[in-house]
């Protein structure tokens, strides 16, 4: 019930009689730091659909890709890591950032082999061209932070741009 209380569905209004009872369990369950990032998160936390992954994955085949070092941005709990086909999750390695801390924990236990790490992409510390695919579904709406590197104040544009920089051109 957690994933689906932080998966967009709680407004976070204590008035909302709707959700009264998912309310008190959370402020239960989270310590007020926890609280106050999940509801900061949750207008853009989405989780994408295993048909879409799938079908990503499909693509990245279809390109030539069998394994290799993969990226996700904005990992949320890992659901492309865990729709990858198994395959090409054999032959590969996976890295993974995640700002909010309680996805990235849970995507740490579903994942232990991975290098999740918990913070904002912003502030990853990967070389450029280090990673043969970047999958995911990142974040849309403006920058929290100053972006000279990218010129933008888009935070999808950010994600974008600095997924790309991480990817190598030599792949393929």
């Amino acid at each position: 019930m957690l994933l689906g209380l932080l998966n967009g569905y709680l407004t976070f209004d204590k008035s909302e009689t709707k959700w009264a009872a998912e309310y008190k369990e959370l402020s239960e369950l989270l310590t007020p730091a926890e609280y106050k990032q999940a509801r900061s998160t949750v207008g853009d936390a989405f989780f994408t659909s295993p048909t879409i992954i799938e079908g990503i994955y499909e693509a990245l085949g279809n390109y030539g890709f069998e394994g290799g070092n993969v990226l996700e941005p904005s990992m949320g709990v890992g659901n492309f890591f865990g729709c990858m086909p198994p395959e090409m999750q054999e032959k590969s390695n996976l890295y993974g950032v995640e700002i909010d801390s309680i996805s990235g924990r849970i995507a740490q236990k579903l994942y232990p082999d991975a290098d999740i790490a918990i913070q904002g992409f912003e502030k990853n510390s990967f070389q450029n061209g280090c990673f043969d695919a970047a999958v995911g579904n990142v974040p849309f709406g403006d920058l929290a932070f100053k972006d000279d590197k990218h010129r933008t104040s888009k935070l999808h544009d950010y994600f974008f741009a600095e997924a790309l920089d991480k990817v190598s051109v030599n792949y393929g």
